[in-house]
């Protein structure tokens, strides 16, 4: 039998080339050569027309009557809370049992599927100031800091295969507001980033809140449209839910973020201009109440949903080995989140 003399070389350059994938899917950054006006050039995406952030105008808005958002276990406590700095942001992963996983349905979901979308990972952008740092803009007002919570399509059974799929993943976006005191857990929260002050660092809450203490507590008012990543690879169908009432945070907590570094320089200014919004309609939730008599929306558990529908996750039997490979691969270009 001839033997393949070429099989060591290939074991060789395999590795190799995984490596350079994942280099070179971290490659980006938010000023200079790696900056947003040159993410179209190594990601095609990014050079789309559906593209995310934008500026959220209320003159051009349509206003339309979403059905009522419902939020299932946004109050149940997480078995795991990692924290870490990737060196483009501080990306939280947070691990729950099968039948308490966070999940969001109606609103503008509604329309995408039945089955509502399951929390992946939430993460910010902020700015060196407090006039700059929030991604979307608010007639043009920008925050000093915003919260992306993202949510993937329940008919994909994980993050991966739902990527650049019609409708795949949600994002929900909460801006930040200076005040005296902070909403929910970000005392504790920030108190913790001093031990992730550089990139590749990672730290474990030991007593972590659920999900609901991170985000406002007024949902009722949003906006939502058609958009994109808003890194690379910038894949476009992704629903934006972007909420009007700030989440609170003091000017010491936010001074934590500004401390973190990433490459020997501080992490200051990680977000991506506005994006024009061609063709697309931004849509503005229709409200009976006026905005100043809105309470919050109560967190609900799934085994209290209507009818008793306790909704579990989809499994993935099994996974063929190019697939592991190309997965691992794709979840290298997200660490950039």
């Amino acid at each position: 039998m001839r033997r393949c003399r070429n099989t060591p070389l290939a074991i060789v350059i395999a590795p190799i080339l995984i490596c350079a994938s994942v280099v070179l899917a971290q490659d980006f950054g938010y000023e200079g050569r790696y900056g947003p006006e040159h993410w179209g050039e190594d990601y095609a995406r990014c050079s789309g027309k559906h593209q995310s952030p934008i500026n959220l105008d209320k003159v051009n808005a349509v206003e339309k009557r979403f059905p009522k958002l419902d939020f299932y276990n946004f109050n149940v406590v997480p078995k795991a809370f990692q924290m870490s700095n990737n060196g483009h942001t501080v990306l939280v992963k947070m691990s729950f049992d099968e039948d308490t996983m966070p999940t969001v349905r109606g609103g503008p979901l509604a329309e995408k599927t039945p089955l509502g979308y399951q929390f992946e990972q939430f993460h910010f952008h902020w700015g060196e100031n407090d006039t700059i740092g929030s991604e979307d803009l608010i007639d043009n007002r920008a925050y000093p800091a915003e919260l992306h919570v993202v949510l993937r399509n329940l008919e994909y059974p994980d993050f991966v295969s739902a990527l650049d799929k019609d409708h795949g993943i949600a994002v929900m976006a909460f801006f930040f507001q200076i005040s005296n005191n902070s909403t929910g857990g970000y005392e504790g929260f920030t108190n913790l980033l001093s031990q992730i002050d550089r990139k590749g660092k990672t730290v474990n809450m030991t007593n972590p809140l659920p999900l609901g203490q991170y985000i406002s507590k007024s949902l009722e008012s949003y906006y939502s449209y058609t958009g994109s990543l808003t890194t690379p690879p910038c894949s476009e169908e992704v629903t934006w839910i972007d909420f009007t009432v700030p989440i609170d945070i003091t000017e010491k907590q936010l001074s934590a973020f500004r401390l973190l570094t990433a490459n020997d320089d501080h992490l200051k200014n990680n977000f991506r201009p506005i994006q024009p919004l061609n063709d697309r309609t931004l849509y503005k939730n229709y409200i009976d109440t006026p905005i100043h008599n809105m309470g919050s929306v109560p967190f609900v558990n799934a085994e209290n949903a209507a009818g008793n529908c306790r909704w579990r996750p989809l499994s993935l039997a099994v996974l063929l080995p190019s697939f592991v490979l190309v997965a691992l691969l794709r979840t290298s270009v997200f660490s950039g989140f």
